[in-house]
């Protein structure tokens, strides 16, 4: 059980135990000369205290961690008339509302629990620029928190929500693949049953028939080969489309205004699975990584080469290339092409592939 705990303690992230870096006031102010042995000891196990509710508070969900929030308010309104450091406990627990409620039920639990410690610090005689800085900083952090949450869940659901379109849509793309093999192969492998059946029993009475037969059953086989790599052909070649279509509507799930201009380009089947791995990976970047609110798509030909270019208008940066667009590269660089990134305002991905 030990083991789990710490475990949880280490997947928590750094980030989780920097912001502790505020609470370091209350620490200095507890070593202050002027106060007695006894109430820098009070201080020290007070800290102690609020170490031990904080990174609880890290690890619960729900409204347990009412409890939490009380506690660390309870130590700051204690300490703040010999150290003024405690107030950061009250910011601590207005941050960990988000945890333990959803949005609208968050903001009423962080609306009274400024109010209640306002109103407590001012019982205790702590003057009122003191704590009127203490609401407004934890109100601002509170809400910073709980909207972040928000928008966390948010992500989370619209992955899951991609996660089962893309699901659906492998379903139902290999269901369609298997009607149209069975009309294109079912008929065809029946007649080479039928006219081989028949060739061998003809093989003795009618040496010539046979012969014909097979001749028969050579030409069918030969034509249900070309039907089946026309069917292949039209996979392929319907393959940038429909991931055209589903970029567009990951996009538009993402809050990204998507505008898409395509040009009838005829493709080789291995540089249409290229370019398709390529947009994928591209928007999946625009989405997870820019920060962009625009995302404009086009394809196009231009002096015997087909060319793609993926531009937004996020953040940019110069951040180096990542798995995804190393492989990306290598994919394009493999058929003969180039990829070019531009970040100067946004990013631009250019892509060039010649036909």
């Amino acid at each position: 059980m030990t083991d789990g705990v710490f475990a949880k303690l280490r997947r928590l992230g750094w980030e989780s135990y920097a912001w502790l870096i505020y609470s370091l006031p209350y620490l200095y102010s507890a070593f202050d000369p002027r106060l007695a042995a006894f109430e820098t000891a009070s201080m020290l196990v007070a800290y102690v205290a609020f170490l031990a509710l904080y990174v609880t508070g890290q690890l619960v969900r729900g409204p347990r961690i009412l409890w939490i929030i009380v506690g660390l308010d309870l130590i700051a309104v204690v300490f703040a008339p010999r150290n003024p450091g405690a107030a950061s406990f009250v910011i601590y627990g207005a941050a960990l509302v988000a945890h333990g409620f959803a949005p609208k039920r968050a903001a009423v639990v962080l609306t009274a629990q400024v109010i209640i410690s306002v109103a407590a610090l001012a019982a205790v005689g702590m003057p009122y620029w003191y704590y009127g800085m203490l609401a407004v900083i934890s109100t601002l952090i509170g809400a910073v928190t709980i909207q972040a949450r928000a928008r966390s869940v948010g992500d989370a659901k619209l992955r899951l929500a991609q996660a089962e379109v893309e699901r659906l849509a492998k379903l139902a793309e290999r269901e369609r693949i298997a009607r149209d093999l069975h009309d294109v192969l079912g008929h065809t492998l029946s007649v080479v049953v039928l006219k081989s059946e028949l060739a061998q029993k003809l093989l003795t009475r009618d040496p010539v028939r046979a012969g014909e037969e097979m001749a028969e059953v050579e030409r069918i086989a030969r034509h249900g080969l070309a039907e089946v790599r026309q069917a292949i052909t039209g996979y392929r070649s319907s393959g940038l489309a429909a991931e055209i279509e589903h970029v567009r509507e990951t996009l538009v799930g993402a809050g990204i205004e998507a505008t898409i201009e395509a040009g009838s380009v005829a493709l080789a089947a291995a540089q249409e699975t290229a370019l398709s791995l390529a947009l994928r990976e591209a928007t999946t970047n625009v989405i997870r990584h820019a920060g962009a609110t625009r995302c404009h798509i086009r394809f196009y030909a231009q002096d015997g080469s087909v060319l793609m270019e993926v531009e937004d208008n996020g953040r940019g940066g110069e951040a180096p290339f990542g798995n995804g667009l190393t492989g990306m590269r290598e994919r394009i660089q493999a058929l003969g092409g180039v990829l070019r990134r531009e970040t100067e305002h946004g990013t631009r991905l250019l892509i060039k592939l010649p036909i």
